[in-house]
C-alpha cells in the first residue's frame, strides 16, 4: 500500500484491532489512546502533531564486521506507535516500507530482540515473555489481514500469489537456507530469492502458538496473574543437530539467519552451526533489528539491519555467497 493510501481511518481501525488482541478480557485497556482525522492521509498527519516515532535511517550492512556500501537509494521508512500488551509495555504498532520502495505494510514490532545469555538471571522468564509476545503479534497480524489491513501476508499474496510447492531443489542454483520465526517474512524473502535466481529453502520456524497456550495466557491475564508457557513452546536454541542435518542435506551455500530466530536466540543458533562439522564452513548472513548490537563477526560472515530494501539484501548476498565446487570436494570459492 502506498503511503498516501494510508488514512487516519485505516490507522485507527488497525489500532482498535491491535488493542482488542493485545488486551483481551481487559476492555478498560482497549480504549484508543489518541484520535486521528479519518480523512487525512499519513503524509499529512505527519506534518502536524502526531503519535508516531519516525524510525528511518541508513541500512547498516557489514562483511566480517567491516561496513560495506550497498546500492540501495533512500533508506526504508518506518513509523511506530508504542501500544504495549498485557505483559509487556514496549510492543509497537509499526507501518513499515517492507522490501519494496513505496510499499508499506502494518506490522507488530515486538521490541524485545535484546539478547540474553542462558547463564544470565531470568533467562528462561525472558524467553517465555518473548514467546508470549510472539503469540500476541501473530494474533494481531492475523486479525489485521482478515480485516483487509495491509500486512506482510497480504503483500506476499498480492505480489506472488499463493505459495507454491517447493518441489525438488535446483542444485544448479545457489541454495539459500532461510531461518526466521516470522513465517510471512520468510515467505516473502523466499519468493524474492526464487525470482532472483536462487534456490531458497525455508527452515523450520520456532514452535507455533497453540490455541491452549493463548487461552491460558488470556485467562491468567484476565485475573492479573502471569502465566508460564509449556517447555515445548520455548525453543531450545542450543539444540541444532536436526537443523545442521537439514542444512547439510539441502547443500546450502548460504544461511540467512534472523537474530530473532528461536525466540531471539539467533546468536546461539549461529554458534551451534559453527561447532558442527556439517555447517561450520557455510557462510551465515545475520539480519538484526535496530535494537540489536551488530552480530558477532566470529559467528556471522555478513550482517544487515532491518528494515532494508530488496536490492540491499541481494547486493549483500552477492558479496557474501560462496558455492561448493562442482566436484563436491568441499572446496569453497566465491561466486563470480
Amino acid at each position: 500500500m502506498r503511503l498516501n493510501q494510508i488514512t487516519g481511518e485505516l490507522i485507527m481501525r488497525a489500532v482498535d484491532i491491535y488493542l482488542t488482541n493485545a488486551y483481551r478480557n481487559r476492555p478498560e485497556r482497549q480504549k484508543r489512546p489518541f484520535e486521528l482525522d479519518p480523512q487525512k492521509q499519513l503524509p499529512e498527519i505527519l506534518t502536524g502533531a502526531h503519535p508516531f516515532e519516525i524510525l528511518a535511517g541508513d541500512t547498516t550492512a557489514s562483511l566480517k564486521a567491516q561496513p560495506v556500501s550497498l546500492t540501495t537509494g533512500q533508506a526504508p521508512r518506518m513509523y511506530a506507535i508504542r501500544l504495549g500488551n498485557l505483559s509487556y509495555p514496549h510492543m509497537k504498532l509499526a507501518i513499515v516500507e517492507a522490501f519494496f520502495q513505496d510499499e508499506f505494510v502494518f506490522t507488530v514490532d515486538r521490541h524485545d530482540t535484546f539478547h540474553f545469555e542462558p547463564e544470565m538471571p531470568g533467562f528462561q522468564a525472558w524467553c517465555e515473555l518473548k514467546e508470549l509476545n510472539r503469540l500476541v503479534k501473530d494474533s494481531i497480524e492475523d486479525a489485521w489481514h482478515k480485516a483487509g489491513i495491509p500486512t506482510l501476508r497480504g503483500l506476499r499474496e498480492s505480489r506472488f500469489g499463493r505459495p507454491g510447492s517447493s518441489g525438488g531443489l535446483d542444485l544448479t542454483a545457489s541454495t539459500v537456507m532461510i531461518l526466521d520465526d516470522d513465517i510471512e517474512r520468510a515467505g516473502v524473502l523466499k519468493e524474492i530469492l526464487t525470482r532472483s535466481g536462487y534456490a531458497p529453502v525455508v527452515g523450520p520456524a520456532g514452535p507455533r502458538g497453540e490455541s491452549k497456550a493463548i487461552a491460558d495466557f488470556e485467562a491468567a491475564a484476565a485475573k492479573g496473574r502471569s502465566v508460564r508457557l509449556p517447555p515445548g513452546l520455548v525453543p531450545d536454541a542450543g539444540n541444532v543437530q536436526d537443523l545442521c542435518a537439514l542444512i547439510h542435506k539441502a547443500q546450502a551455500a548460504l544461511i540467512v539467519l534472523d537474530i530473532s530466530y528461536r525466540t531471539g536466540q539467533g546468536p546461539r543458533v549461529a554458534a551451534g552451526l559453527r561447532l558442527d562439522f556439517r555447517t561450520q564452513e557455510t557462510p551465515i548472513l545475520g539480519i538484526y533489528s535496530m535494537r540489536d548490537f551488530g552480530p558477532d563477526p566470529d559467528l556471522f560472515d555478513a550482517a544487515i539491519r532491518r528494515p532494508y530494501r530488496t536490492e540491499a539484501l541481494l547486493d549483500l548476498i552477492s558479496k557474501t555467497l560462496v558455492r561448493r565446487s562442482p566436484g563436491g570436494s568441499g572446496i569453497l570459492k566465491a561466486v563470480e
